[in-house]
C-alpha cells in the first residue's frame, strides 16, 4: 500500500490549511454543544433530543440542505414500544398471602362488600415484584405447587411436574438449575425463566412465583424497561427472605397475585436532509445522534450516582461528521448521485430509528446506492486507527484496501453487519460501509465528554470518508453482496462478567485492555487498562473469540489464574468471579 498525499490528489476537496481548519472548528462546536449539560444525554423522546434535532436542522438550513422527512419538514416522527410500567393504581399490583379473616369494605357506591383481609400484602419492590415479561391477570389460590426447577427435559429424562396436578394453580419455581448458572450443566438450555413460563402454561398453571435458594445462581433484576413480550400468564419474583418467611412447612394460603403492567410507548425523531442532484441513485450518509440521557434505560456501564450520560463520541463525534460531510458535498462536483444525511434517534434502544426509516423511507430505497455510517469516530489513536466494515458488502469496496489517505491507520473488515445503524441497511439488501474508533474507558459512561475528543484526527476522517465518496462517485451502481456474519447464537455463553472493555482494533495476540470497570473482578485482580490478556486458566487466549470461550468456562465463585502481559513482563494474577 502506497501512501498518498490527499491534497495532491484530491485537490478538489479543498484541503487548504483554511479549510481544515474550519472543519475542525465546526466539528467541535456540534460535539461541545451535542454533548453539554443542556441535553441531557439527548436520550431517545426527551428534550434534550428535541434540542439536538433542532440544532441538526438549523446546521442543514444554513448550509442549504433541503428536508426530507415527513410531509416535506426535515424530522420524521416514529412511535414505538419499549418497556412496560406499572398500573397507575399501585393496588393493581399486588402479592397478598395468608389469610387472618374477613372485613367489610365499601365499594365506590357506599355498599358494604365482603373481602379478605391477607396476612401480608406487598408491594412491587419490597420483596418480590413482576418480570418484564409477566402478563397481566388476577389469580387467587390455596397454597402454591412448588415444582422445583420447572423443568422438563424428556432427552434427559427429567419432569419436575410429574405427579403434580397445577392447572388452574399458582406455581413455585427455582430459579436457573440444580447446578447453578454453570454452562456445562446438562440442564443449562432448560434455565431460562421463559422458557420455564411456557412449560408452565403448557402445564395449564395460572401464573408463577420464581424464588432463588441457589448460591450459585443471579437473581433476576426488577427492570421493566426491558423490550420483551408479555407471556400468557402472570410472573414475579419473590426473594429468598421473603420467601423463607412465607413459604414455611403447613403453609396453606390462600394467596392472591395482581399483575396489571402498561405497556410504554416512546416516540422518536430522525432528522432527514437531502442533495437533489437529480441523479438516479442515492447515497446514505449516516449516523445517530440520541444518547444515555441519566443512564435510566439500563444500558449505562456507570456505577455512581446519576448523571447525566454526554455521548460526546458516541454519537456526538459521528453526528457532527454527518453534518460536515454534507458541508463539504454540498460545495462539491461529485454529482453522479443525491445524498441523503440521516441522524438516527433510537440507536441506544436498538437501532429503531434507523430500522424505522428502511421501513418507512421518505425516498425510494431501491434507488439507494451504499450506504455510509459512523458510530463513535471521535477517539482516533494512531497506535490503534480505524475500523472500515462492510468492504465485502459490494464488490465495488474492494479498492478500498488499497486506498491510503494521508496518515490513518485503518483495519479492514467485509462483515455487513454489527451493533449500530448500518446493520439496517444490510438488511434491506443495500452496500454499507461502517467507521468505528473503538470503545474506551468513557464509553456509556458520563465521562465521555467534548475535551476528550481528538478533534484533528477526526478531521482527517471526514476528509477520509469525503475522498473515498468522491472516488465511489465514478464507480457507477454499487451491487449488493451478503458477508458470512457470525451470529450471536454462535457464541459460547457465559454468566460471569470480568469487567473489562476489550480493544476490539487490538490485531495482535492475545485480548488487550481498553478500560476496567470499578468494583468488578478484574480490578479487584489488578487488571490495568493496557493489560494483554494472554491465558485464562489453562486456556491460552488469542483473541476476543478464545477470552469469551474462556469466560464461558466459569461460573460465580470459581477462581482462577489469569495472565496478562504488561510491557515485556508476563503477570500471573489470581481472579475470583
Amino acid at each position: 500500500m502506497k501512501s498518498l498525499s490527499v491534497c495532491l490528489l484530491f485537490s478538489a476537496l479543498a484541503c487548504s490549511a483554511a479549510a481544515q481548519n474550519n472543519t475542525t472548528q465546526n466539528l467541535k462546536n456540534t460535539i461541545y454543544y451535542l454533548a453539554s449539560d443542556k441535553l441531557e444525554g439527548r436520550n431517545t423522546g426527551s428534550p434534550g433530543e428535541k434540542l439536538a434535532s433542532d440544532y441538526i436542522i438549523l446546521q442543514y438550513r444554513q448550509i442549504g440542505i433541503l428536508p426530507k422527512g415527513d410531509s416535506g419538514k426535515y424530522i420524521q416522527t416514529f412511535h414505538f414500544p419499549f418497556g412496560k410500567s406499572l398500573h397507575e393504581d399501585i393496588l393493581q399490583n399486588r402479592l397478598y398471602l395468608g389469610k387472618a379473616d374477613s372485613i367489610l369494605v365499601p365499594d365506590s357506591a357506599g355498599h358494604l362488600l365482603k373481602t379478605a383481609r391477607y396476612q401480608y400484602a406487598v408491594k412491587p419492590g419490597s420483596g418480590y415484584f413482576p418480570l418484564s415479561y409477566s402478563g397481566n391477570g388476577h389469580v387467587v389460590g390455596s397454597a402454591p405447587v412448588n415444582v422445583g426447577y420447572g423443568i422438563v427435559a424428556k432427552d434427559k429424562n427429567r419432569d419436575d411436574y410429574s405427579g403434580k396436578e397445577v392447572s388452574g394453580k399458582i406455581v413455585l419455581i427455582q430459579v436457573s438449575t440444580p447446578d447453578g448458572d454453570n454452562p456445562h450443566s446438562d440442564l443449562y438450555p432448560y434455565s431460562d425463566l421463559q422458557t420455564k413460563i411456557k412449560t408452565a402454561e403448557d402445564q395449564g398453571a395460572a401464573a408463577v412465583i420464581f424464588y432463588n435458594e441457589n448460591e450459585k445462581a443471579e437473581d433476576p433484576k426488577y427492570d421493566l424497561t426491558k423490550n420483551t413480550p408479555a407471556e400468557k400468564i402472570p410472573v414475579v419474583f419473590l426473594e429468598d427472605s421473603l420467601y423463607k418467611k412465607i413459604f414455611v412447612p403447613g403453609f396453606a394460603g390462600p394467596i392472591r397475585l395482581d399483575v396489571n403492567l402498561n405497556k410504554v410507548e416512546r416516540v422518536g425523531h430522525n432528522v432527514v436532509g437531502y442533495i437533489d442532484n437529480g441523479a438516479a441513485t442515492t447515497v446514505v450518509i449516516g449516523a445517530h445522534y440520541d444518547h444515555l440521557g441519566w443512564g435510566h434505560d439500563g444500558n449505562s456501564l456507570y456505577t455512581g450516582p446519576e448523571a447525566i450520560h454526554h455521548g460526546a463520541d458516541d454519537n456526538a463525534s459521528g453526528t457532527a461528521a454527518v453534518i460536515e460531510l454534507a458541508r463539504l458535498l454540498k460545495n462539491s462536483k461529485d454529482k453522479n448521485n443525491n445524498y441523503l444525511f440521516l441522524n438516527f434517534s433510537g440507536e441506544e434502544l436498538g437501532l429503531i430509528g434507523s430500522n424505522y426509516f428502511v421501513n418507512h423511507a421518505t425516498i425510494d430505497t431501491a434507488k439507494i446506492n451504499y450506504m455510509i455510517n459512523m458510530d463513535m469516530v471521535g477517539r482516533y489513536r494512531p497506535d490503534k486507527g480505524m475500523d472500515v466494515e462492510g468492504l465485502g458488502t459490494s464488490p465495488s469496496f474492494a479498492f478500498i484496501k488499497t486506498f491510503a489517505y494521508d496518515t490513518l491507520k485503518l483495519k479492514y473488515s467485509d462483515k455487513g453487519t454489527g451493533p449500530t445503524d448500518h446493520t439496517s441497511f444490510y438488511y434491506a439488501n443495500i452496500p454499507v460501509l461502517n467507521f468505528f474508533t473503538g470503545t474506551h474507558e468513557d464509553y456509556h459512561k458520563p465521562s465521555d465528554l467534548p475535551e476528550k475528543i481528538n478533534y484533528t484526527g477526526e478531521t482527517t476522517i471526514v476528509n477520509y470518508i469525503h475522498a473515498l465518496i468522491d472516488s465511489l462517485n465514478g464507480r457507477g451502481r454499487m451491487h449488493f453482496t451478503r458477508t458470512s456474519d457470525q451470529k450471536s447464537g454462535d457464541l459460547p455463553k457465559f454468566t460471569v462478567r470480568l469487567g473489562i472493555i476489550p480493544d476490539y482494533l487490538y490485531d495482535g495476540s492475545g485480548l488487550r485492555v481498553d478500560g476496567v470497570s470499578v468494583g468488578l473482578p478484574a480490578e479487584k485482580a489488578g487488571i490495568q487498562k493496557g493489560d494483554i490478556i494472554i491465558k485464562m486458566g489453562d486456556l491460552s487466549i488469542a483473541d476476543i473469540n478464545t477470552y469469551m470461550k474462556g469466560l464461558s468456562m466459569f461460573m460465580k465463585g470459581d477462581k482462577t489464574i489469569i495472565r496478562v502481559k504488561r510491557g515485556d513482563k508476563e503477570i500471573d494474577l489470581p481472579v475470583q468471579f
